[in-house]
């Protein structure tokens, strides 16, 4: 295996991820024991809208975007080359202030970064990510850094969508469940960038794995 790089940080996009639904019916133990490795987390976050849905439906449950009328709402055909992550922050921003249900939603605005220590290598690999400029291009001094994730090229999660079977879960828990934080996201990069390595061995048909950054830059309708 080749040195690592300097790892480079790029801005790859932003979404609004839902803060309203009920934890426990979505993650019940079943679900937890299957994806988790740290089962007891508060609320599982990831750059996986199956695992953390979008408020512009991605990831959410049919009865939601019924409610919130996402079935007949005008949502723009194209939100940026690594979707379904938006380029234009205030773009994304002025298109959730059209949507009136979805709006008064508790919701979290956030940005994704990729960490990238030159494996593998840039042109390789199919999808996301794409190196393409965002607005804006790099991170707010205010945003708070809410946890690493790990996915692969379609924003499928390693660490909370990559199902952990019977025979391999008791020792990766007892490897990893300590280094993970109450969103079962990481907290070190060099503990992203070894678990990177992990799912390119682990789950191979989602390879190549990348190391994604989660940043909450606002929160709102919180109680």
């Amino acid at each position: 295996m080749s040195e690592r790089g300097p790892v480079e940080e790029w801005l790859l996009g932003f979404d609004v991820r839902e803060l309203g639904l009920d934890v426990g019916r979505e993650w019940p133990e079943s679900r937890r024991g299957l994806y988790l490795l740290r089962e007891d987390v508060r609320k599982p976050l990831a750059v996986d809208t199956a695992v953390w849905p979008s408020l512009f439906g991605e990831g959410l449950p049919g009865s939601e975007c019924e409610r919130l009328g996402l079935r007949e709402a005008e949502l723009p055909a194209w939100r940026g080359p690594n979707a379904p992550l938006w380029d234009d922050l205030e773009r994304m921003k002025g298109c959730l202030e059209t949507l009136g249900a979805v709006k008064e939603e508790p919701h979290a605005l956030i940005a994704v970064s990729v960490y990238w220590d030159g494996r593998p290598a840039e042109g390789t690999w199919p999808g996301v990510p794409y190196r393409e400029r965002t607005m804006p291009s790099v991170r707010g001094d205010g945003w708070r850094f809410l946890g690493f994730d790990v996915g692969d090229g379609g924003l499928i999660s390693g660490l909370g969508n990559c199902g952990y079977t019977e025979p391999e879960a008791p020792e990766l828990r007892r490897q990893w469940a300590g280094r993970l934080n109450e969103h079962h996201l990481l907290g070190e990069l060099e503990q992203a960038l070894a678990f990177r390595e992990l799912s390119d061995r682990r789950v191979p048909e989602h390879a190549p794995f990348f190391v994604w950054g989660l940043w909450l830059i606002d929160a709102v309708g919180m109680r």
